[in-house]
Parts: structure tokens; C-alpha cells; sequence
């Protein structure tokens, strides 16, 4: 049986599902890329050899069998779908694109190894046209859906670029045989935000389990306090999670999402933006499910209420202009695969510094790549190491390890 449980973002990671660079992102071009929420044009072949290293290290880790494509595990749906749902799957589709009938109809005739490609990278393979835009944002498997305890939030994309990842993100929630705890009982844990509204919108890299009892959830660019309230009731509806701490924070393009000015690392430690820390400009609410509420001056005081031991080591060591620098190429943004083992970006040295200092060993991902692909590696000797990884090409795509992985199952 599946167990698809989250309470907190350092427990050991069991599985965890990505995306590798489709060819879809070498239709990003100079032109367009703002439309498609990239700042840059990627080198796509070198950006796939970054993140397959990165995948290599989730392997090693978790094993191979743990770490889930979503174009393999969509295609797996695919293949169960009824008539009737496939039906609905492609009128989702028709509804929220333009096509023309006759393409419709090369659509409903594809095989499904081709529609799951076409849905993906926007391509129709058999003619080598696009016949709609590609999804390059895909990669940051983190915003499409986030598992809350034993619960499934299912996000609403606050940009028209996302959209139909999210009607491929629900036919996997909803059909494929991983989420099964969930869609039983008339999908009782799953929270669908794609049904509530064009105001809510929420993305998962403003969600994060904390500490089994607090669910973090920012209110950004991204996510709004529709949203935020909307699932805030659900939860505590449900009695799913203590508090709900909102966390509101600036609505610009350097800090689109919480994860991108901080995320946690060990049961004590956060890797964070100092200037989030200690600024009162960052509006922090915690919501009991009791019907209390409490209002921090600073996130370092909430975070020093839920957990007095918690240490914080500063993006860029706390260094200008390093602090800014490696904040915007996500040197806040780690994933850990247990408590006190994270992977990073290899570019932001800085910061890698302020953890060397505190005693952490930095270990290449080339390395561990090398040793797992060679049968050498053994995953039990690492404690308190970050794992850099190569960034020169993925770090273009404004997104970070953590933006990279949607965790659906850890265990303490």
C-alpha cells in the first residue's frame, strides 16, 4: 500500500516525484520568455545533464524505484483512464486551449506514449508543429501539488503559463494508483484549489509542513489570501493540522514564493535571507484551529516561539552583495533528504561558506552521481552535508532543488 504522508520537511524523504527537461523549454525564446516566467534562455542539453545528476543523488538516496517522472507516472494514468474520464480529461483541455477542430481531433487520435508528450511539451510529433504553448515551468515539481500529512492539496497556478499542469496534476492526483489513500472515500483527502475560483490561487512553494503541527503558507505573488483562508478552513475543518501560520512577504519577482527567502534543513536549522528574517515588513499571523490567533513582529520570533533551539544560517553569509546575489539564484532554496542532509546549488559559495562554518561538510553531486552510477555509493554515511549540485543552466529557470521536488511520502 502506498504511504503518501508529509509532516514536516526534514523527515527522511521515501518518494518523490520530478520532471526531467522536456523539449519543450527550447521553445523559450528571448521574445516569449517573460510570458513563460523565465528571466533567460536555457542551453537545454546542459541543463538536462545538471538535472540528471540531480536525480542521480535522489536515487542514490531513496532508490530509483522512489524517484517518479511526471510524464512516465501521467502516462501510467493514462493508460487506466475510462472512456468517460479521458472524455472529460480532453474537454478540460479543449476548454482552456484554442484549437481548431481538426486538431482536436488529431488530439482524441494520438496514442497516449504521443498525447503524453504533446500535453507536455506542446509539440504534435507526427507533423513537427506546436499546436500549443509548451509547459517550462513543469520542472518545479514543488507548486503543482503538496501532501499534507495524510491530506493532498492539488494547486491552483496563479499564471496562465501553468495552467494545464494543473489539468495534468489533477488526472494523476485523482486516477493514479499512487494516490489511492487519498482518492478513497469520495476523495476525502484530497483539496482541490483548481475548483474554487480564479481568486484562489496557490502555488506549493508557498507551503511547507513544519514541525508536525504548523502548516507555513505564504502569501505572495503567487498565492492569495483567498486562497491562504480557503485552505486554512479545510485543514482545520478536516483537523488535519494545528496552526496555520500566514506568512505574508513582498509581491516581486525576487521572492515569489516562501521557499525562495527560506527553507529548513534540519529539525533546528533554517537556510535563510536575513533581511526576511528580522524585517517587519514580513507579516506573520498564526491561526489555531482553537480560534486563537498570534501576530509575530518578525519571522525569527515565530520561529523561535514554535522551536527555541532553531538556528539560522544566512543566505550569503549575511554579506552584501552576496546575501542578494545568492538570494536570487536560490541560495535559500534547498530540499533535504533527511534531517541535517540537504542538496544545493553548487554557484552560491557564500553561502555554502556559512554552512561549512557551522559544520556541515560540502560534498560535489558530480561525485555522488559518479559513485551511485559505479554501485560504490552507500547513503548511510552522510550526515550534516549539503550536496551541491551544477547550476549554470537550471538556476536560469528561477528555480531552486527545493522548487524541483514534490515529496509525497517522508517518514520520521
Amino acid at each position: 500500500m502506498n504511504n503518501i504522508y508529509c509532516s514536516s520537511e526534514v523527515d527522511k524523504l521515501q518518494k518523490v516525484i520530478v520532471h526531467y527537461p522536456d523539449d519543450g523549454i527550447e521553445v523559450v525564446t528571448p521574445s516569449n520568455a517573460l510570458e513563460f516566467l523565465y528571466d533567460d534562455i536555457v542551453h537545454l542539453p546542459v541543463m538536462r545533464e545538471e538535472h540528471q545528476i540531480f536525480i542521480d543523488i535522489l536515487s542514490a538516496f531513496l532508490g530509483e524505484d522512489n524517484v517518479l517522472d511526471t510524464e512516465q507516472i501521467f502516462l501510467e494514468t493514462l493508460e487506466i483512464l475510462d472512456a468517460k474520464n479521458r472524455e472529460k480529461l480532453f474537454n478540460y483541455i479543449f476548454e482552456l486551449e484554442r484549437l481548431s477542430a481538426k486538431d482536436k481531433e488529431i488530439l482524441k487520435s494520438l496514442s497516449n506514449e504521443d498525447l503524453t508528450y504533446t500535453l507536455f511539451t506542446g509539440v504534435l510529433q507526427s507533423e513537427n508543429r506546436t499546436i500549443f504553448n509548451p509547459l517550462p515551468n513543469y520542472v518545479f515539481t514543488r507548486d503543482i501539488a503538496v501532501v499534507i500529512k495524510d491530506h493532498l492539496l492539488i494547486c491552483q497556478p496563479s499564471k496562465r503559463a501553468r495552467t494545464r499542469e494543473s489539468v495534468i496534476t489533477r488526472s494523476i492526483c485523482y486516477f493514479h494508483p499512487i494516490f489511492a489513500n487519498c482518492q478513497k472515500d469520495n476523495d476525502a483527502k484530497i483539496i482541490d484549489m483548481t475548483k474554487i475560483g480564479e481568486d484562489c490561487t496557490i502555488e506549493g512553494g508557498d507551503v511547507m509542513v513544519f514541525q508536525d503541527d504548523y502548516l507555513l503558507v505564504g502569501c505572495s505573488e503567487r498565492t492569495t489570501p483567498e486562497a491562504v483562508e480557503h485552505l486554512k478552513n479545510k485543514l482545520f475543518e478536516k483537523n488535519v493540522i494545528k496552526s496555520i501560520v500566514r506568512i505574508v512577504i513582498p509581491k516581486d519577482r525576487s521572492c515569489m514564493h516562501i521557499d525562495t527567502l527560506f527553507t529548513q534543513i534540519s529539525k533546528d536549522e533554517f537556510v535563510i535571507f536575513e533581511n526576511t528574517l528580522k524585517s517587519n515588513l514580513i507579516k506573520v499571523t498564526q491561526f489555531n484551529n482553537d480560534g486563537s490567533t498570534q501576530e509575530f513582529t518578525t519571522l525569527q520570533d515565530f520561529f523561535l516561539s514554535a522551536n527555541p533551539n532553531m538556528k539560522f544560517i544566512l543566505c550569503g553569509n549575511g554579506e552584501y552583495p552576496f546575501d542578494e546575489r545568492e538570494q536570487w539564484t536560490d541560495g535559500c532554496n534547498l530540499v533535504a533528504l533527511r534531517d541535517g542532509v540537504a542538496i544545493a546549488y553548487d554557484r552560491n559559495n557564500k553561502t555554502a561558506e556559512a554552512l561549512y562554518n557551522l559544520g556541515y561538510e560540502i560534498v560535489s553531486g558530480r561525485d555522488i552521481s559518479k559513485e551511485w552510477n559505479y554501485g560504490k555509493f552507500n547513503p548511510d554515511k552522510y550526515e550534516k552535508t549539503i550536496i551541491t549540485i551544477p547550476s549554470t543552466e537550471l538556476s536560469r529557470a528561477r528555480g531552486g532543488p527545493h522548487c524541483m521536488t514534490f515529496p509525497i511520502s517522508r517518514v520520521q
